[in-house]
């Protein structure tokens, strides 16, 4: 029998290995929950647009991250020649829109034989090689019908609106146990109303009006104060960046935005100290919108948010509000 395995990124994967696993282990190797998810009709498609949004956002080669995704791709177009293909994803976020985007794909192939979900309650990078194994003793063999909830599901994501996935996240999904949360925590990326910050920005600059700290050390606070931590440091890091190099900053204390390939840059950054700007105390104390003051050039799902209006979301109340 041979067998592919899918999962999140390449720490999995590695342990995976180790864990003995004889399956062909890929990663998906995608954030989601940063940028476009466009409502198109194949998988390529979609990862066209996704490779060009990392490499502009993240400063990846652009031909390096399109061949990454092409080569991921054509695994997928291959699956007729796997008995089995397992997906191994976490509780998160991250991993559950990925999870929602592979099932679309196989709900688009028609495939549902041989095809087995295992899902953590936790990290697997918590496990160790003799320990990670354990999740496969629940794994549940994906039907028709759970094909079908993933698919509708991904197309509520790729709507224009946030108003379909609002409404998702109101109930629990069945199938999957722990998508709702995911979702109802996505909800909580778009601006809050009054201050105009989502739920990243606003425990970030509530973090500086406290003290000033560095970029990894918000990090750090940012990841421990989640229920289920979901965001890397890149895409954290360009959160920051939104703040501190927008019109009228939040944040002050960084001289170059965040730089992975640059050593200097990418040292300094992590380590100054940041503080907030009159500006940034002013909208943390609701006195001024983040999003009528600078503006918004945004992504969320399949919703594009540009100018000064946006979708938003009241945390408190769990209640989607439209653009005005």
């Amino acid at each position: 029998m041979t067998t592919l395995l899918i999962t999140d990124g390449d720490q999995t994967v590695d342990l995976l290995t180790a864990a003995g696993s004889r399956a062909i282990i890929m990663p998906w190797r995608d954030a989601l929950h940063d940028g476009p998810i466009p409502p198109l009709d194949t998988l390529e498609a979609v990862s066209a647009v996704r490779a060009e949004h990392l490499a502009e956002v993240f400063k990846f080669d652009p031909e390096t991250v399109a061949a990454t995704f092409a080569e991921r791709d054509a695994v997928m177009r291959r699956h007729a020649e796997f008995d089995r293909v397992e997906l191994w994803f976490e509780h998160d976020l991250y991993d559950q829109l990925q999870l929602l985007q592979i099932l679309d794909f196989f709900a688009r192939e028609g495939r549902s034989q041989g095809i087995v979900i295992v899902q953590a309650d936790s990290f697997f990078a918590m496990e160790r090689p003799d320990t990670v194994m354990r999740f496969a003793i629940d794994g549940v063999r994906v039907s028709p019908a759970l094909l079908e909830m993933a698919a509708t599901v991904w197309s509520e994501l790729t709507s224009p609106t946030p108003e379909r996935i609002a409404k998702r996240a109101a109930r629990p999904i069945k199938g999957f146990p722990f998508l709702q949360q995911a979702l109802g925590r996505f909800l909580e990326e778009l601006p809050q109303p009054k201050t105009g910050l989502n739920r990243t920005e606003m425990r970030l600059l509530d973090s500086l009006g406290l003290e000033d700290m560095s970029a990894a050390a918000l990090f750090h606070q940012a990841r421990q104060a989640e229920e289920a931590a979901f965001m890397g440091t890149w895409p954290f890091y360009a959160v920051i960046d939104s703040l501190a190099f927008c019109d009228f900053p939040l944040i002050e204390g960084l001289h170059a935005p965040y730089s992975h390939a640059d050593s200097e840059v990418h040292a300094e950054y992590v380590t100054a100290p940041l503080r907030l700007t009159m500006v940034g105390e002013d909208i943390l104390a609701g006195d001024q919108d983040h999003v009528s003051t600078n503006g918004i050039k945004r992504w969320w799902g399949g919703t594009q948010m540009s100018g000064f209006s946006a979708w938003r979301f009241n945390r408190d109340t769990r209640e989607l509000l439209a653009p005005c």
